[in-house]
């Protein structure tokens, strides 16, 4: 009995583990995260 109570908890901790992994793989832009922004062009400022 208490082995089928820890083989179901941790395949429930299992797949709530990998919907986080795999939530959290489609929220990050990898691509995105490579690259570095150009500056922006500066401000001109009234004299």
């Amino acid at each position: 009995m208490q082995l089928w109570v820890t083989l179901g908890l941790t395949g429930v901790l299992a797949a709530i583990a990998g919907f986080l992994i795999y939530y959290i793989h489609t929220v990050l832009d990898y691509d995105d995260a490579s690259t570095i922004d150009p500056l922006p062009p500066p401000d001109k400022k009234d004299n």
